[in-house]
This record gives structure tokens, C-alpha cells and sequence, in this order.
């Protein structure tokens, strides 16, 4: 085996003798030289305080962790979103309903209570029976507001009744007033029933009231 030679494993030895003297002997020394080539970073790594380190040892610095999205976020951001969104409609909503209902209040508190009509009738007609009792009833057509009608009736033959009161109330558009009017005793008689209004406008209507009663 030839020592001087290169051996091919990555890695060059040389082998030598060295003669040394004593003992009256030859003793043969062998020295082994081995180097190796290692892999090292020659590029400069920044640290901090602004100073540069070069070679082996500089310690890599942090990588930075993959931005992923958290779960939730984005659900909870569109769920406000939808709420506000909810919120504003209902209070623009309750806005509206609310000027309405005020301007319709304001509408029928200027807005009088108007008579657009009268007439009376007689409920039940006497006919032929003696001593009864006939009703009489006036029907008001109104503009449905709201408000007081006054009124009395006026009978053929009599004084002028007592005013009398009727409240009517929002969109009540007819109002009935009612007479009851005795007859008693033989004979006939026909006579009429005028209802007088005078409040909120002057209004009269009238009907013919008709009594027979034939005894024997």
C-alpha cells in the first residue's frame, strides 16, 4: 500500500515518517494531517443596536407567523352591520307613523264638525190605538269629525223643548236624536215634529205625527 497517496473519501490525508534516535533503535513517528471543509454562512446578519455579525453562530432571527384570519371576525362585523342597518329602518319607520298620527290629530282638531244632512221619521206610527206613545227619531249625516251637536225639538201646538246635547265622536258620520211624543184621549189630530239644531250650524227638519183613536 502506498501511504504518500490521496485517499478520495472527501477528506485528504498525508501520512509521513519521522525517524527519531535512541535507543539504538529506529522508531518510526506517524504524523496524520487531516482537514476538512465545513459549510459556513458568510453572509452578514444585522443584530440589534445596528451591528453587523458575520460567520457561524449569528443566530437566525424570528420568522414571522402566517397572517391566517380569525374565525368570527368577519361574521360579527357583517351581524352589526345588518343590525344598524335593522335599527335605522324601524326608527325611520316609527318617525313616519309618528308625524302621521300627529298630523292627523292637528288635521281634526282644525277640521270642525260639519252637519251634511237631516231628516226625521217617525219609528212606530200611532195607527189607531189610543193613549200611546209615539217615538219620533231626527238622523244627522256628519263629516266624522269630532265634536258637540245642540239641539231641541219643536212640537205643533207646544212650547219649545229643552237644548239638549249629543257628543259625537271621530269618525261617527251618523248620530240618531230621539223624541217620544204622548198622545191620549178620542179624537185625531196631526200634528208635526221639528228637530232644531243650533249647533255646530242652524238646521231644522221636520215629519208629520198622526193620532186616531175611535172609542165606542
Amino acid at each position: 500500500m502506498d501511504l504518500g497517496s490521496t485517499v478520495g473519501l472527501g477528506r485528504t490525508v498525508g501520512v509521513g515518517r519521522t525517524q527519531v534516535s535512541g535507543a539504538g533503535s529506529e522508531a518510526t513517528v506517524a504524523g496524520v494531517v487531516s482537514s476538512r471543509t465545513v459549510g459556513v454562512s458568510t453572509e452578514p446578519v444585522a443584530a440589534a443596536g445596528g451591528e453587523t455579525r458575520f460567520g457561524p453562530g449569528v443566530p437566525v432571527g424570528p420568522t414571522a407567523a402566517p397572517a391566517w384570519p380569525q374565525s368570527g371576525v368577519g361574521v360579527g362585523v357583517r351581524s352589526r352591520s345588518v343590525w344598524r342597518r335593522v335599527v335605522s329602518v324601524l326608527s325611520t319607520l316609527l318617525t313616519v307613523v309618528l308625524l302621521v298620527a300627529v298630523g292627523l290629530f292637528l288635521w281634526q282638531r282644525l277640521s270642525p264638525l260639519e252637519i251634511e244632512g237631516v231628516t226625521v221619521a217617525v219609528v212606530e206610527p200611532a195607527g189607531t190605538r189610543c193613549d200611546v206613545t209615539v217615538e219620533v227619531a231626527a238622523t244627522v249625516r256628519t263629516n266624522g269629525n269630532a265634536g258637540t251637536i245642540r239641539y231641541q225639538w219643536l212640537r205643533s201646538g207646544s212650547p219649545p223643548g229643552a237644548l239638549v246635547s249629543e257628543r259625537v265622536g271621530r269618525g261617527q258620520r251618523s248620530v240618531s236624536l230621539p223624541l217620544k211624543w204622548s198622545f191620549t184621549g178620542v179624537g185625531t189630530a196631526r200634528e208635526t215634529a221639528t228637530v232644531n239644531i243650533v249647533e255646530p250650524s242652524v238646521t231644522q227638519a221636520g215629519s208629520e205625527v198622526r193620532y186616531a183613536c175611535r172609542r165606542r
